[in-house]
């Protein structure tokens, strides 16, 4: 037993030092077990929970111009039996070499897209021992000088100046640069989405499309932050020195903490 303990301790190890040399993880947007694009919109949930578990997921149409090897790929295993629906997440290098495998989530749930959101939930409590933080991606040097000059600038990238700011502290450097970032408040989770305008805000609600409730959205205008809810009342805000969202609400500011892995 503890020969197998020290095993299990130092597999978690390697593949937490492993899985964090590499800057993404390519996430398809069809598994082989499903029919089709997204089905149950399982490829977006478990997108969103490497997110949330410190990874920079993407889909590939959605990578920027990036070497192959510098990123990791996820395959789900998956399948619906008489009595339990099993989902297993597998994390492979550019070569095909298993870095790590998940536990097995099952689920007794009848309704299929219920079962395999629970199952797959379940799969993925094997991350949270992990405590991946995946560095910044990195772009291709043979394509990156092409991409930057067809390409606008995003968010927290030469888009606003140290003068333009709101309370004097959300400054350039202070928006989150990933275009998903996990976040927490009153013990809930939420979910920050890059968008055109700025980011959109969702909570994490099981039952709920995608298992995402949006909130609202956060708009930036020479560098001002400014929230509207989706009922339309329109809030000040802003990121502080550690990329934390406070929201200045009616009620009394209200402070979402950067999720560090």
């Amino acid at each position: 037993m503890i020969v197998l303990m020290l095993f299990m301790s130092s597999y978690v190890g390697f593949s937490q030092q492993a899985i964090n040399n590499y800057s993404y993880i390519e996430v398809p947007d069809t598994f082989d077990f499903l029919r089709g694009k997204d089905q149950y919109q399982l490829n977006s949930l478990t997108k969103f929970l490497f997110n949330k578990y410190g990874f920079n997921a993407y889909f590939g149409n959605e990578l920027p111009n990036v070497r192959k090897c510098d990123g990791v790929f996820a395959e789900v295993e998956g399948s619906s039996g008489f009595i339990y629906t099993r989902i297993t997440v597998v994390v492979k290098d550019c070569n095909g070499l298993e870095l790590f495998r998940s536990q097995e989530g099952k689920s007794k749930i009848k309704e299929y897209k219920r079962a395999y959101h629970q199952a797959l939930r379940r799969a993925f409590e094997s991350f949270e021992g992990l405590g991946i933080s995946q560095p910044e991606i990195a772009l291709s040097e043979n394509n990156s000088a092409s991409t930057n000059q067809n390409t606008k600038p995003t968010m927290g990238e030469n888009t606003v100046s140290a003068s333009n700011n709101v309370s004097g502290v959300s400054i350039k450097g202070n928006f989150p640069t990933a275009r998903f970032s996990s976040y927490t408040a009153g013990g809930q989770a939420y979910l920050l989405r890059k968008t055109a305008e700025g980011y959109s805000l969702s909570q994490e609600v099981i039952g709920a499309e995608d298992d995402l409730l949006l909130i609202g959205n956060l708009e930036i205008f020479n560098g001002k932050v400014s929230y509207i809810d989706i009922k339309g009342a329109k809030s000040e805000a802003y990121f502080d020195a550690d990329k934390n969202l406070i929201i200045s609400l009616p009620s009394g500011p209200k402070t979402y903490v950067l999720v560090k892995n």
